[in-house]
């Protein structure tokens, strides 16, 4: 039940307010393009703006040439816990923007949804995080810990934004995160990890007439490829299907021979490369998939040494799983049930988040919640509805105050 001190903190929520840090904030392009730099610096620094406004400690730094991290801090008494709410600034890109029946970056309301790219991964869930702290700061209540707004760069690319973020050391000062992202306002307990792996073999090239002059590097690689799918069905066997993710996956996403794009229909070529898409569930981890993966690797060498395997690791992020009796996870659920009115629904995210790099890098507690339809990010004419977006506010300020705890009422 709801406390009346909650109560009064809700009253602050100014429901008009996400809807239009929202609007303003899918305005803004930045999708990350080609030749083009400082996509995501306008809206970082508008956000620091309204951060400033709030009263809020900021910080403004460059994860990378171009790529702005946003920091603001809400302080509250000394010693106690800090909770952050994370979110992304950086958008995929709108594709055709004739498919689209909506401007992709005019935020226009249709029916009680807002519609553009972002507005649903993630610029709600991070307009609905401010509006939350706003909100606390309007009623004048202290709280007893700390609240840190993280509008991190690169989340959609090689999250350099997060690897700034914790390189920097602060996540080492963060107790729990809230990630932001389109959830259904689920509590998100889990993630699927990944592991993006270039693959490159080199044969002998030789004349398609005698082929056996030559060491054919696709076949290696076609036969590494088949050696990979049954491996796939050993990780199903090996480490089962969980609760929330499902099963394991390696999938080959990209093949490619020869390499420079000049081949002829008679040269075998010198080398092939592949990329394989690696989807982990916990349990998993990355040096045992590599391990695996060289396994395949050496038998493969060992039936013809002149092939060469070469393996680079693009990016590897572990699955994460955090506990239902986690703190932040319980303040989510009492509130989900408090505020929403219902038992709260938990599941995982079947991809990646900057959470995965605070839970494995920096080993900060996090649950993924917020607004949005899980299956709209990345979709043409994507939306996030006006009621999701409000109780995603709401269910932020009572966790943070039920996960903080107030030092003084104001």
């Amino acid at each position: 039940m709801l406390s009346e001190l909650e109560k009064r903190v809700l009253d602050h929520v100014d429901e008009d307010l996400v809807v239009r840090w929202t609007q303003e904030l899918v305005r803004f392009d930045t999708v990350p393009r080609p030749g083009k730099e400082h996509v995501e610096t306008p809206a970082a620094r508008w956000i620091e703006e309204r951060c400033r406004e709030m009263g809020l400690e900021t910080h403004f730094e460059w994860a990378a040439p171009g790529r702005p991290n946003v920091i603001a801090l809400l302080h509250g008494r000394e010693g106690g816990r800090r909770l952050m709410f994370e979110g992304h600034t950086d958008v995929v890109t709108e594709g055709d923007r004739d498919a689209w029946t909506y401007d992709p970056f005019g935020a226009e309301i249709v029916d009680g949804r807002i519609y553009g790219r972002g507005a649903n991964d993630m610029k709600g869930g991070l307009a609905a995080a401010m509006t939350a702290i706003k909100a606390i700061v309007d009623s004048g209540v202290q709280l007893k810990g700390d609240i840190l707004l993280g509008a991190l760069a690169d989340e959609e690319g090689l999250m350099l934004g997060v690897k700034d973020f914790v390189r920097r050391g602060w996540a080492d000062t963060v107790s729990a995160a809230i990630i932001c992202e389109p959830e259904d306002n689920r509590l998100c307990i889990a993630q699927k990890g990944v592991m993006w792996t270039d693959l490159t073999v080199k044969g002998i090239m030789a004349h398609g007439a005698m082929p056996y002059t030559g060491v054919n590097p696709i076949t290696y690689l076609s036969r590494f490829i088949a050696r990979v799918y049954e491996l796939e069905k050993e990780y199903v066997e090996r480490y089962g299907s969980h609760e929330f993710l499902g099963t394991p996956s390696l999938s080959p996403t990209r093949f490619h021979a020869p390499l420079d794009e000049h081949g002829t229909n008679n040269v075998i070529p010198e080398t092939a490369r592949a990329v394989l898409d690696i989807r982990m569930i916990p349990g998993q981890d990355v040096e045992t998939t590599l391990q695996d993966l060289q396994g395949i690797i050496a038998e493969l060498q060992a039936e013809e040494p002149r092939v060469q395997f070469r393996v680079d690791i693009i990016d590897a992020r572990p699955p994460t799983d955090t506990p239902r009796d986690e703190p932040i996870v319980q303040a989510l659920a009492e509130a989900t049930r408090d505020v929403a009115g219902r038992e709260p629904v938990y599941g995982g995210v079947p991809g990646t988040t900057d959470g995965t790099i605070l839970a494995t890098q920096a080993g900060v507690p996090i649950v993924t919640c917020g607004p949005g339809d899980i299956y709209i990010p990345h979709h043409v004419d994507e939306y996030i509805d006006i009621d999701d977006l409000i109780e995603a506010t709401k269910l932020y300020v009572v966790a943070a105050l039920r996960y903080l705890g107030v030092a003084d009422e104001g």
